[in-house]
């Protein structure tokens, strides 16, 4: 099962706790500008978390658990997701793959 985590830059980061493994990372563009990072991640234990924590000095951390987040049951299901979540018309917005972090 895999799940995707969306850290937008300048705002928040989305950070995988036990369980939740890093398998695949993109960045957004929107107009040429990087606007959010997604990372698709595997689930391997029902119990796992991610941490949710504001970008900038003193950013408070939130813990959520995994049943707010939607699943996908294969990597090319959630990447499909991705594709969906970028695709506006004509609107100049597309995702770069990036190194796992």
């Amino acid at each position: 099962m895999y799940i995707i985590l969306t850290s937008k830059l300048g705002e928040y980061d989305a950070r995988p706790g036990r369980g939740i493994t890093p398998v695949e990372c993109y960045e957004y563009f929107f107009y040429g500008r990087k606007k959010a990072g997604f990372t698709i991640a595997k689930v391997t234990a029902d119990q796992g978390r991610v941490s949710i924590v504001e970008t900038g000095e003193g950013g408070k951390s939130n813990s959520v658990p995994l049943k707010f987040f939607e699943r996908f049951d294969t990597l090319e299901a959630a990447r499909a997701e991705l594709e969906q979540l970028v695709t506006f018309g004509s609107i100049d917005a597309h995702l770069e793959k990036a190194p796992l972090h």
